[in-house]
């Protein structure tokens, strides 16, 4: 029967793949009808505390956006790069892991890429290399990002489990970093000058390469007090997170969590930027990144509740196989992070499914906090929205996908960047803990 009930969750979420957008949550409800209902499972616990925090950490990046703070803070950072053009392949992914870090969701860089193609070419470098790095760096930034989806997911696991925001974040934000400058230094050293590309060259004669318009805007005194009250409910999470001591206890004995924090943190910063930066509650709704970020909540309440739902059942067969070798072996445990990842193509899932699994499975809490880096699998396939959309903006030619669709500009310094957040994890990670 256990291989029935394996073979409902792949094909749920190999079907759901195929469908492409929120498929693979609504194949994650069809399965769980399938294995409560049809093979007398009992349903698994649902992530609220992720789904509760992914809605209000989007609604307030989403007015934000509709303030126009996202496009302030993307003018900013292309004037920064403008000024240095020359060490564009380096400051490019710190901006784009500063970004990521500070505002919770890699999309926020979708505007930035342009930019960085363009200032990349005007400099003589190939763009690939600058815009692999920089899309890779907004991705592993998603495991330091405080208020991340996948991260806030982790924070409120562990904290359950005794262990600190400052002990977390003390390992895997500088884990993210070394990881996000490792990738960019490949990415550097990828592929050949842009002056000798065949394919930039022949787009050069076909009259294909196009002068980027940037968008012009005004900064205006809203779109800049908005940045500022995000990034107020930012520290204000961080600051109440890393003291607990501030933190209201009621008289109950009992201080508020981390969850709770997010979000009313995040829910007044949206509320203020609607009183205070003439924001339209109706424009924060319309928003590329409300759409996005709302559409994850039904991916990850089908796929992870199907997930915990057979590993819930399954638990003490999943020890019996897997505990052991994970106790042993604890960095198979970012491999099994990776996969999962690139399988699911969420980050958001992945951390509910698997750290609550190597937490049962008695894997050691340094090991988890060294391996979380592993989390960032999306760049697999260069199908993921920030791979696609460096592909789309390099109008060079020079971010392409090969023959055999995995030999692609992000591949190697995805990679090369995990090994080496995963290394500095595990050597940093046992002195913290």
């Amino acid at each position: 029967m256990i291989w029935l009930e394996i073979l409902v969750v792949l094909g749920a979420i190999f079907f759901g793949i195929r469908m492409g957008g929120i498929g693979i949550g609504l194949c994650g409800g069809l399965g769980l009808v399938i294995l409560t209902i049809g093979l007398g499972l009992p349903i698994g616990s649902p992530p609220v505390d992720v789904i509760l925090i992914i809605m209000t950490v989007v609604v307030a990046a989403s007015a934000l956006q509709a303030a126009g703070g996202m496009d302030y803070l993307v003018r900013l950072a292309g004037k920064f790069m403008r000024k240095n053009p020359k060490y564009i392949n380096i400051i490019a992914p710190m901006i784009t892991w500063t970004m990521t870090i500070l505002a919770g969701t890699g999309f926020i860089v979708f505007s930035t890429l342009p930019v960085i193609a363009e200032i990349a070419k005007d400099s003589g470098v190939r763009p690939s290399r600058t815009l692999a790095g920089s899309v890779v760096a907004s991705q592993v930034a998603i495991s330091g990002s405080p208020i991340s989806a996948a991260m806030a997911a982790m924070l409120t696991i562990m904290e359950v489990n005794g262990v600190s925001f400052i002990t977390v974040m003390a390992v895997c934000l500088p884990a993210s970093f070394v990881a996000a400058m490792v990738a960019a230094f490949i990415a550097s050293r990828q592929g050949c000058e842009l002056k000798d590309d065949e394919v930039y060259i022949e787009r050069l004669k076909a009259g294909l390469v196009k002068k980027y318009e940037e968008k012009k805007g005004n900064d205006t005194a809203w779109a800049k007090f908005s940045v500022v009250l995000f990034l107020l409910s930012t520290i204000a999470v961080v600051v109440l997170a890393a003291f607990p001591e501030l933190r209201p206890g009621f008289d109950l004995g009992k201080t508020m969590g981390t969850r709770d924090i997010i979000v009313i943190c995040m829910l007044s910063a949206a509320c203020l930027m609607v009183v205070f930066c003439k924001t339209s509650p109706d424009a924060i709704v319309m928003t590329p990144t409300f759409r996005s970020g709302m559409s994850s909540l039904a991916v990850i309440l089908g796929i992870v509740t199907l997930g915990t739902t057979f590993v819930d059942f399954h638990i003490e067969e999943i020890k019996a196989v897997a505990g052991d070798i994970l106790t042993a072996y604890p960095i198979l445990l970012a491999a099994v992070l990776f996969f999962t990842c690139a399988l699911l193509y969420s980050q958001g899932a992945t951390t509910p499914l698997i750290i609550p699994l190597a937490i049962a499975l008695d894997v050691p809490t340094w090991a988890i906090l060294a391996s979380y880096v592993a989390v960032t699998g999306v760049f697999v396939l260069p199908t993921y929205p920030t791979s696609l959309a460096a592909i789309e903006f390099d109008s060079t030619g020079s971010t392409r996908v090969g023959k055999y669709i995995l030999n692609h500009p992000f591949m190697l310094p995805g990679l090369g960047g995990i090994i080496a957040g995963v290394l500095f994890g595990f050597i940093v990670a046992p002195m913290v803990v």
